[in-house]
């Protein structure tokens, strides 16, 4: 298997050593094939399973779109600006029988539409990933899976992280691969008005909600009440703890599991014997 532009993967080693800004264009993104281990490892981090629709963005030689395919029976799709590599990929496609679904796209990752994909896969670089982070977080839906080899997402932290010996590494001097996932999370910052039904009724409750991300903080007011509550978001999963010490003395908090679709909020909590029913909807983003 050939490499590409090894005097780019040297002046990426140089750039991270000395702080020099890496590329930043999807056409600047060196073709390093990745580790057989790191495939394996990103479609099993993301739980890929038959009905996906996994997206590979900037998919070189085409293995993480057949291995997607072939392994897990996911429809998937590879997108890379390179020709040679992209009909390289339908030939390899074709002799594993997998051209059905596993297809190939000759695009810039930046032009493409992948919003209905539910895993998104790359190798890229760190300047890259952050330009795409916007489409990630604002295009896909909410619960899509987002696995990153070797880099992050800055400030947006991973919801898992492994770390894989790879002996047969390309990018010498690095024997390890970092699998970084992200779940998409839904979006919940805003005003939210609604009932909360515990054993004495139902009660008017309004919800201010901040998020960074994956996390959420909320002002509650409960009739005469405010109280605070801290959430955790996963896709359209939303765990959050509410305090109640303002609200009834001497009480632990109330955790619920709630989901988060279409501006509705619903969910409960059990406090002992006492069920907590949460129903909001959103007024204000």
């Amino acid at each position: 298997m050939r490499i590409r532009v090894d005097a780019r993967v040297i002046f990426l080693l140089l750039a991270m050593a000395v702080g020099t800004s890496s590329p930043s264009r999807a056409d600047e993104v060196p073709y390093v094939p990745t580790p057989a281990n790191v495939v394996e490892a990103m479609l099993a981090i993301a739980e890929v399973r038959p009905q996906d629709f996994v997206v590979d963005l900037g998919s070189g030689d085409g293995r993480i779109v057949i291995a997607a395919a072939k392994e897990y029976g996911a429809r998937a799709l590879g997108i890379d600006y390179d020709r040679t590599l992209i009909d390289q990929s339908r030939e390899t496609a074709a002799r594993e029988g997998v051209s059905e679904r596993a297809t190939f796209l000759f695009q810039d990752i930046f032009a493409a539409d992948f919003h209905d994909a539910t895993v998104v896969t790359m190798y890229l670089l760190p300047e890259v990933n952050l330009a795409l982070r916007p489409r990630l977080l604002f295009d896909l839906r909410p619960g899509t899976r987002v696995v990153s080899h070797d880099w992050d997402m800055a400030d947006w932290q991973p919801d898992r992280r492994l770390v894989l010996q790879t002996p047969d590494k390309t990018v010498w001097p690095m024997t390890e691969s970092t699998v970084y996932l992200w779940i998409v999370p839904a979006r919940v910052a805003g005003f939210w008005r609604g009932t909360l039904t515990g054993p004495h009724g139902a009660e008017p409750v309004v919800i201010d909600f901040q998020q960074r991300y994956q996390n959420a903080s909320a002002s509650v007011w409960l009739g005469p009440w405010s109280v605070a509550g801290t959430g955790r978001l996963r896709g359209e999963s939303l765990s959050l703890t509410l305090e109640r010490s303002p609200w009834i003395p001497d009480t632990a908090p109330l955790h619920f599991s709630l989901r988060v679709a279409g501006g509705r909020l619903e969910g409960e909590a059990l406090d002992g014997s006492q069920r907590y029913v949460l129903r909001a909807m959103r007024v204000i983003e």
